[in-house]
This record gives structure tokens, C-alpha cells and sequence, in this order.
């Protein structure tokens, strides 16, 4: 019946945007691959047509009312439809849906991202230079110099305790210097209070091997030669001169590289050297690897017209500012400073290109929001596939393509490197997902860099090495056989273009890549089983064909020196070393409502029961003693007044005695499933002592009540 729906599907399709259909197409018969246009329009339907069915059964607003954002009908003759959410035309922030056909038309599975019961008034109080004026007030470092143009528009964004209208207020602030920045701050259109901030500069470091002499195509007019390809890979790089800076409260000043003959070889040459060589290998990677060509898959973004033909080039700008430590993503182009000469030399190495293009490529497919879980994963596939780059250039994959910015960063230092990818421990970066940086979803106005996006980045980084190389994790002690760079560049390209959407976290991530090696390589295939292992090695999901270990307890490393004193406090793969007891306490490895990952402990769920969990911890006396949670309460419960099932956080001594009763929780906290709000209480009066943190419910006699806990965190 299912086949014969797809079918039928398919026919009414045809009808509509064809003309009549003369002929049934039989069934697992291709349908797509055939003529570009029409597949894409009959996928579009098909697609549609099975979200409507979804919402008869789903609170995800009209379907007809969101925007199709792409459809894209690939290599394997899959057909994958790209929807964004929208209420009364304003789209919803992070709610996206990919539909995914077979090549005969029948659903696949959906990447559902999609938000419900969304509640709120699209009406705004005020105009977009109010929200401007307000963002400049409210948001990080307060009142602005921008260098651009800032972007304003109307989102829904869904908040810890309600939805928003929010005006999107992009603030650009790219002059050179160390507060270059371009932050982003939703501003609620009907209070004008802050709902949220990111830094939407999307910022990398890498390293390879400099070039030395190269061939570079450039282009050439009545005797003038350019530093530009507007055939082939339609590319040019630009030399900033230094410029970009806060006394002239502007970007800096773009030049084109001009000569007399074809030979670049003085000073301010050879950093645009380097970095038209890495985008020329950049590019040639993608097209030849993966069928791409360049950034959007059209030989784009152009963002500056050719001396030469007047083409659109893909930009690079190299000498940004007076000694900017950095180089990044933003406005459609590249832009690399030239270092201190302490902390970096000049940021134009081949896979700090690769890394920096890559965010382009991730901002025109996934789009992964540059924050929290999702920001880590955009800055790890800048990293892994900016090692991918750099292995191509090479010819091999050899010890240095793991070592993320061991030749430019810290020049007088020998060895070293800013990230690695074999073993982020090394460098203090978290190897496993239990001792990531901030495990709640933390607020990255008051938080490093977006809550970790280049710490916890690492995560993913060290899967990926496992997967494609092999190894052991230090944590877990999983051991990984590698399936080789090329299966696993695959599986990673094809998640992140094909099943990933902006929020995906690191859960989201496996199952894209696990998705991803299905379609390649077929379910329980070496390479399926080696990503499912992968993960599992760094704490994201399950093992396949085995129990899962439960992870060695260890420091989380913390920015200023602070470690994590819970162990497991993310509650994946296992729930131990908490003890839990009683018929109202449990744990789910693989929930429906997560706040991050996959595990967490929950508690009630039924009547006339009790239930705890605890863990026994020392807090030393120089530790700040903050205990934060985040906490998910849902109820059948419909009083607004009377307490009626509790969940208490308890502090005890180690024989169980109560010492204290922090703070109680009940059904009259209740809320949507699997939207958390993020709990914080002082336990600084047992610094220097050894006590159970215990988390304890108690149930009435009818009517039930579930309490969700999630990324605990004692520091």
C-alpha cells in the first residue's frame, strides 16, 4: 500500500505540472534523474504532499505557507526537498524540514527540524530602526562602530520559556582590528528585551606546509597582468594593504594585484600567492572529490568583477588590517590577516584556506547556526574538510594533515599546534562528549567563543580521525578501524549537504552521517558500522553489536582554569557513576526529548512512586561551587496553584543524612516536552567537602508528571 501511495503520488504530480500522465510508472522504476526541471518540481510536490500529511497530525502550521528552500536531485538519483517553517510568512529560526525521496518517489525519511505549536503574535511594535537602536544598547560590548551595512529582519524564535517575534539585527564590525566582529542580537519586537546573541564572524586558524614556488592561473590585458582567474574557477585575490581599522571606522581599502610580468614574488605578493594557490586547491578538491564547483556549486559567490571579462570572482583579501590574528568568513568572501609574527604568522597556509571556503559551503547547504553544538560542528567541518584540502595539495595524507595550525601558530615555538585532530586532549580540547565545554546550552553573549565552538568542535574533529584512520579514544577506550579519508570524507560531505539543517546538534550529526553511509555504502556496511563506532567512541550514541562503555572520569577543561567536578554530567552512553534507586528514577540513552545528545534521567512518569539519583563528588575549596542543570518539567496536572508532584535537588553527606534542599520543582513548572530552561544554585557552603548531589521525586496518587534532567554541571 505504501508503494502504491508513492506511485500515486508521483502520477498526481506529473498531472499537475506536465499535463496529463499516459503512462503508470512501475514501481521501484526511477522517476528522477531525468530532466533536472521537471524532477525537481515533481519532487517539490511529492514532498509537500507528505508534509501536509504530517500535519494532520502535527502542530506545524499550514504547509502551503512555507518556503521551499531548495530541491536537489543528486548523484544517486535521490531527491532531497529543503522547507523552511514560516507562520503568516515569517519564518521560524532553526525550524527547517528535509525531505527525502528515493529514486522512485517513495519517502525515504524526513530531517525534521520543524517546531509546533508555535504561539505567537506576528504583529511588531515597533519599526526596524528601533530594533537596530536597541540591539547597538543591549548587545555584547554595548554601542557599536559598524563598517557595513547592518541586515535587520523579522524571525520567530523559540525561547527556553515562550516564542518570540524577534527582529534579527546583524551588526558588522569589520575593521581589523581585535573587536573585528559581526555580532548578532534578536531583539524581541514587542518588549524589546535581548532573546539571544551570537558572533556570526565565522573565524578559523589551520596550517600547512607554505608552498614554496607554485603555479597559479591569473589573466592578463595590454601588457597588465591580474592576480585573477575569471575562466576555469572564476577566482581573484585582493591585497588590503593593511587597511581595516578603527581610525578610519571603515573595512580598509581592496586593491587588485597588478604586475608587468607573471612573476609574484615581492613581499605583499606572497601571502596573495599563498592564498590564491589555496583556493585554486580548495576548489579543485571539491570539484574533483565531491562533483562541486566551488562554494554554491555555480563557480560562486561573486562578489567582485574581473579586470579582465568582467566576471564574478570568489574573493580573496589577504594583508586585512594591522596585524590581525585571524582570518574568517563573511560577505561571500575570504579574508586573512597577516599575524603578530608572535601568535601567528600570516593565516594564507592551504587548509586554513580549505577551512575558510568550507564555511562558505557550509553556509549555502546545512547553514549550520554559528552557537553552541551546531557552531561546533560548522568550525569542525571548516577543520576537517580544510585537512581534506590540505591532504589533496599534498598527494597523501602524512602525520601533519591532523595538526590544525602547527606552522602558523606560535612561530618560536616548535611542535606545537592549535588544534589536533589525533588527540585534542594534547591541547586541551575535549576528545569526548562527556568533558565538553559548557554542557547546557549556554548564553553566548556571557559565554567563550559561541559556548566552545572552537573547543568543543574537537569532538567531532577526533570522530572523524578515528573513523578515517583509526585509533583508540582516550575516554572511552573505544577502538576505531578506519575505513580511509576517502569513505569518510564522503560520508561527512554528503551529511553536511544533504541531511543536516542549521540546528543540528551532535546527536543530529551521527544520525546524518550514519544516514549519509546508508545511502553510499548500504546499512550495516563496514563503513555504516564504522561511523556508528566512531561516535560511540566519543561519546555520541550507542556501539553496534556491543555494550558501551561507560567513560573514565576526567576534567572537562574550562576557559580560566576551572574544572568539571560531575562526572557524566550529559548522561550519554550510560548513566553511571550516578546511583539511581527506586520506581520513579530512570534512564534513557536514546530519549525523545534531549536537551543535548542523547542520554538523560528523568523522573515520576507514574503515580504514587518516589525514585533518586545521585553522585558522590568532592568540591575543592577553590571551586566557585555552582551546580547548573537544565530541566524539562510536562504534566497531565491542570491545577495553577497545588503542588502535587515534586522533584527536589538535594544535597547530602556521604551516608545519605540531607544537609540541604537547594531548591524544589513541581507539576506548576510544567512546559512543552524537550523545551528545557537551564536551573543554577550555590552550593558554596560545602567547599572543601565531600557530599551527594541527589536529584529525588515524589508522586501523588493520580494524575502524572515527568521531570526531565539533563547537562549537569558542578564547577
Amino acid at each position: 500500500m505504501k508503494k502504491f501511495l508513492g506511485i500515486l503520488a508521483a502520477i498526481a504530480v506529473g498531472f499537475f505540472a506536465f499535463g496529463i500522465v499516459t503512462m503508470i510508472t512501475e514501481a521501484n522504476e526511477p522517476i528522477f534523474g531525468k530532466n533536472q526541471a521537471d524532477d525537481q518540481e515533481r519532487a517539490k510536490q511529492i514532498s509537500l504532499e507528505i508534509l501536509r500529511g504530517e500535519s494532520l497530525r502535527r502542530q506545524i502550521g499550514n504547509v502551503d505557507d512555507f518556503t521551499v528552500k531548495r530541491v536537489e536531485i543528486d548523484d544517486l538519483k535521490m531527491a532531497h526537498t529543503h522547507v523552511q517553517q514560516t507562520i503568516n510568512g515569517i519564518p521560524v529560526w532553526e525550524s527547517e524540514a528535509i525531505v527525502h525521496l528515493k529514486p522512485d518517489g517513495e519517502l525515504l525519511n524526513i530531517t525534521d527540524q520543524l517546531k509546533e505549536t508555535v504561539t505567537v503574535n506576528t504583529e511588531p511594535n515597533f519599526k526596524r530602526s528601533e530594533a537596530l537602536n536597541l540591539a547597538k544598547q543591549t548587545g555584547r560590548g554595548g554601542t557599536r562602530k559598524l563598517t557595513d551595512e547592518p541586515k535587520i529582519d523579522l524571525w520567530i524564535y523559540r525561547g527556553d520559556d515562550r516564542d518570540h517575534l524577534a527582529y534579527r539585527v546583524e551588526m558588522p564590525r569589520i575593521d581589523g582590528t581585535a573587536k573585528t566582529s559581526v555580532p548578532v542580537v534578536f531583539i524581541d519586537a514587542q518588549t524589546g528585551e535581548k532573546v539571544f546573541e551570537y558572533d556570526n564572524l565565522q573565524t578559523g586558524t589551520g596550517s600547512s606546509l607554505y608552498s614554496g614556488t607554485v603555479t597559479i592561473s591569473t589573466s592578463t590585458s595590454a601588457g597588465t597582468f591580474y592576480m585573477e582567474e575569471p575562466t576555469g574557477r572564476r577566482q581573484g585575490t585582493f591585497n588590503m594593504n593593511n587597511t581595516g581599522n578603527t581610525s578610519t571606522g571603515t573595512g580598509g581599502t581592496q586593491s587588485r594585484y597588478t604586475g608587468t610580468d607573471d612573476v609574484w614574488s615581492a613581499t605583499n605578493e606572497r601571502a596573495g600567492v599563498d592564498a590564491h594557490y589555496g583556493a585554486a586547491k580548495t576548489f579543485d578538491y571539491y570539484q574533483t572529490v565531491h562533483g562541486r564547483n566551488g562554494i554554491d556549486g555555480n563557480f560562486g559567490p561573486g562578489t567582485t568583477t574581473s579586470a579582465v571579462g568582467a566576471v564574478p570572482l570568489v574573493v580573496s583579501r589577504v594583508h586585512f588590517g594591522p596585524s590581525y590574528n585571524n582570518a574568517f568568513w563573511f560577505n561571500n568572501q575570504m579574508t586573512y590577516g597577516d599575524g603578530d609574527g608572535s601568535t601567528f604568522t600570516p593565516l594564507t597556509t592551504i587548509d586554513i584556506c580549505g577551512h575558510e571556503m568550507t564555511h562558505g559551503v557550509t553556509e549555502r547547504t546545512a547553514n549550520l547556526t554559528y552557537a553552541r553544538e551546531s557552531g561546533a560542528l560548522n568550525e569542525s567541518m571548516s577543520d576537517i574538510f580544510g585537512a581534506m584540502v590540505e591532504a589533496f595539495a599534498d598527494g597523501a595524507v602524512s602525520s601533519n594533515t591532523w595538526l590544525i595550525g602547527e606552522d602558523a601558530y606560535t612561530p618560536g615555538t616548535s611542535g606545537d599546534a592549535l588544534r589536533r585532530m589525533d588527540n585534542p586532549n594534547a591541547v586541551g580540547d575535549p576528545d569526548h562528549y562527556s568533558v565538553r565545554l559548557y554542557p547546557g546550552t549556554c548564553t553566548p553573549s556571557n559565554a567563550n567563543d559561541q559556548c566552545g565552538v572552537h573547543t568543543n568542535s574537537s569532538i567531532q574533529n577526533h570522530a572523524y580521525y578515528l573513523m578515517a584512520a583509526g585509533g583508540t579514544n582516550r575516554v572511552s577506550g573505544v577502538t576505531v578501524t578506519g575505513m580511509g579519508t576517502n569513505d569518510a570524507a564522503r560520508v561527512f560531505y554528503r551529511a553536511l549537504t544533504v541531511y543536516m539543517t542549521a540546528s543540528t546538534n551532535f546527536a543530529g550529526a551521527r544520525t546524518a552521517t550514519l544516514n549519509a553511509a546508508t545511502d553510499l555504502f548500504g546499512s550495516g556496511s563496514t563503513q555504516y558500522n564504522t561511523v556508528a563506532t566512531g561516535w560511540c567512541a566519543v561519546g555520541v550514541g550507542s556501539c553496534p553489536g556491543g555494550p558501551t562503555p561507560t567513560p573514565t572520569p576526567t576534567a572537562t577543561p574550562t576557559p580560566g582554569g576551572g574544572g568539571e567536578l560531575l562526572v557524566n554530567g550529559a548522561f550519554e552512553s550510560s548513566v553511571s557513576p550516578w546511583v539511581s534507586s527506586g520506581t520513579g528514577a530512570f534512564y534513557t540513552n536514546a530519549g525523545s526529548y534531549p536537551h543535548g545528545g542523547t542520554g538523560y534521567i528523568y523522573f515520576g512518569v507514574n503515580n504514587s512512586v518516589t525514585g533518586q539519583s545521585y553522585q558522590t563528588v568532592s568540591i575543592p575549596a577553590t571551586a566557585a561551587g555552582t551546580l547548573t542543570f537544565w530541566l524539562n518539567v510536562t504534566s497531565s496536572e491542570t491545577t495553577t496553584t497545588v503542588q502535587y508532584d515534586k522533584l527536589f535537588v538535594e544535597v547530602r553527606n556521604t551516608a545519605g543524612t540531607l544537609l540541604a534542599t537547594p531548591a524544589t520543582y513541581s507539576n506548576l513548572n510544567k512546559g512543552t516536552a524537550g523545551v528545557y530552561s537551564q536551573k543554577s544554585l550555590n552550593l558554596s557552603a560545602y567547599k572543601g567537602q565531600t557530599v551527594r548531589v541527589q536529584f529525588r521525586t515524589t508522586m501523588d496518587s493520580s494524575i502524572t508528571t515527568t521531570f526531565r534532567v539533563d547537562d549537569a554541571s558542578l564547577r
